[in-house]
């Protein structure tokens, strides 16, 4: 409720009855109205001691023309226009300063989750009101998401201090994502409020959720059912004592407590959700029930729609997972996410044209690059290169936004295809559009360096390399084409040292300076770096190179250990059997 303080006037008088009448409606929107639309939406504190009398409100004139922000700001919230509201809200608390507009809008900026909002207009409360704990609340649950938890522990030790229910595991779940050190940080700060007050389950069920997390599950359990013998209906502490239970594999006793745990609390969506999903490996019928329970307490989240499909899938209920679909239609990042994840279990089922389906709805911005890759790969298997290639050019010409992305797909398929001119010719395309794209350039240096160009290789590498020389993936490569295709041996040696100085663990880089050196004669110095590269991965082209370095220097045996285990990873590979046949080794 507001606090204001008016210019006494006929002129004022009936403004003064319009806000009193707002500010109580306001009062039902803010608390009844906002309450109804979450059920998991911390709560104020409500104080469980007399608090000190409170010292008088700050009151100042306020401006006639603030009336009409605070109307439209009314009006707004009838509407369902809360972005509205709490700009005018803002709008005049910064200008007023008035309690009771700053009250309001860090409370509607709560629940808005504007969390710098938030935290800023409660900072203000607390300073006009320093013994308010719902205040110091506000602003700690805020800052907390806001992923400042040790900033936000002091405020909520206010709370705790000023007899208001705190919640300090909403501080510990943010601090989980948080480095090591913060973690042990807020945990000796625990620990510390725990001596200062030892019957607090607030700061109990904190150091259970980071014992739980840590994998202490014997001693966040000793923590948890401390709380639960006092509270047995505490959905928090009941969350954590399931999620334990399910750490130590007790499946089945996680379950039963879970279960209890949902007929206490039904309308808890984490509880009922987590039951949901530990009855998908045991009942689907059962999961499914939850699933349909929770998507009535929860209409508007659509998340929860997608999971009941795919157990209706499962359950081959094909009428509900179609309607299903169709209702998340209106929501593009979950149909696009649906149709990838049904396109996945397609493919699973070996269901091919019924996959490519899926993965060609499978459009948004978080699964194309997966679901163009599998519709290549499924086309090219299944239909053909050449149908393959129509599919990625379709998507091309309908996806203009991800054109690079498909040129790179048609391009690996005429790489594994040997393809290597339609491939430079497809490339020289893309990059008549995208002349400055390193990935296009890396590319089509590679078929370059297949039809022997290497005059190609070098212009598209050092291209990169000139705008990036610190490009350890362009100078490796570039060193080691000039290795193969030229007598530049020195020149290729620098380039690939430099790659080295960049990257001087990568397998990759150590194989080129080790073939350069097999190259150049220095046959103890190609063994001792091939071998290096060879002990991080047993890749089928380092084993070429490393198998016929050892050959050359008389250790035969271990040389065709060396390929063996090369064409272990790759049966067919051209460079093994290109050494082979150079060294004339079939017949051995």
């Amino acid at each position: 409720m507001l606090t204001l303080a008016f210019k006494h006037g006929t002129d004022n008088y009936a403004m003064h009855q319009i806000l009193t009448s707002l500010m109580l409606s306001l009062a039902i929107l803010t608390t009844g109205g906002c309450a109804a639309l979450t059920s998991e939406q911390e709560p104020s504190p409500t104080v469980k001691k007399t608090a000190s009398a409170k010292p008088a409100l700050a009151t100042r004139p306020f401006p006639e023309d603030a009336f009409f922000d605070l109307l439209v700001a009314e009006v707004a919230l009838r509407n369902q226009d809360v972005e509205t509201a709490l700009d005018n809200y803002t709008y005049q608390a910064e200008k007023t300063g008035d309690l009771g507009v700053i009250i309001t809008t860090a409370k509607l900026a709560q629940y808005l989750n504007r969390d710098d909002i938030a935290a800023t207009y409660a900072k203000l409360w607390v300073d006009q009101e320093p013994e308010a704990a719902e205040a110091y609340f506000i602003l700690s649950s805020s800052l907390a998401k806001s992923q400042n938890p040790l900033t936000a522990l002091p405020y909520m030790v206010k709370v705790l201090e000023l007899g208001g229910d705190s919640n300090f595991a909403a501080l510990a779940a943010t601090v989980l994502g948080r480095t090591e050190s913060e973690q042990l940080e807020f945990l000796d700060e625990l620990n510390r409020q725990l001596k200062l007050h030892p019957g607090d389950n607030s700061l109990k069920i904190a150091k259970a959720l980071i014992l739980q997390y840590k994998k202490q599950e014997e001693s966040a359990l000793i923590l948890v059912r401390e709380v639960l013998n006092e509270e047995p209906d505490n959905p928090h502490a009941l969350l954590i004592e399931t999620r334990t239970l399910s750490q130590l594999g007790r499946d089945e006793e996680a379950l039963t407590r879970l279960r209890y745990a949902v007929d206490q609390n039904p309308h808890h969506k984490r509880l009922r959700h987590d039951l949901a999903r530990r009855l998908v490996k045991v009942d689907l019928f059962q999961a499914k029930a939850q699933y349909e329970e929770l998507g009535r307490q929860n209409p508007n989240d659509r998340d929860l729609l997608l999971e009941l499909m795919l157990i209706n899938r499962e359950l081959s209920n094909t009428a509900e997972v179609a309607e299903q679909l169709k209702s998340l239609n209106d929501t593009p990042e979950l149909r696009s996410r649906a149709n990838y994840i049904l396109g996945r279990l397609d493919e699973e089922d070996h269901n091919w044209p019924q996959a490519i389906e899926h993965y060609l709805q499978a459009t948004g911005s978080d699964e194309f690059n997966q679901s163009s890759q599998r519709i290549a790969s499924i086309s090219l298997a299944v239909e053909g290169i050449d149908k393959a290639l129509a599919r990625l050019k379709a998507l091309r010409l309908n996806h203009p936004e991800q054109t690079i992305h498909i040129y790179l797909l048609e391009a690996e398929i005429l790489r594994k295809e040997t393809r290597y001119q339609t491939g430079y010719d497809l490339l020289s395309e893309a990059l008549n559009r995208y002349p400055d794209d390193e990935q296009l350039r890396y590319a089509r240096s590679l078929f370059s360096e297949r039809l022997g160009n290497i005059d190609a290789v070098e212009s598209d590498l050092q291209h990169i390399i000139d705008r990036d020389p610190k490009n350890a993936t362009a100078l490796n490569a570039l060193g080691y084409s000039l290795a193969n295709l030229s007598s530049r041996l020195d020149e290729a040696e620098q380039l690939v040292k430099r790659a080295l100085e960049i990257e001087p663990n990568d397998p990759a880089i150590i194989d080129s300076y080790g073939w350069i050196m097999l190259l150049k004669g220095k046959l103890n110095e190609a063994v001792l770096l091939l071998e290096r590269a060879f002990k991080q991965t047993q890749d089928h082209e380092i084993a070429a190179h490393f198998g016929e370095a050892l050959w050359l220097t008389g250790d035969k045996e271990r040389a065709k250990a060396v390929w063996e285990a090369g064409l272990q990873d790759t049966p067919n590979s051209p460079i093994i059997l290109d050494t082979l046949r150079k060294l004339d080794l079939f017949n051995e």
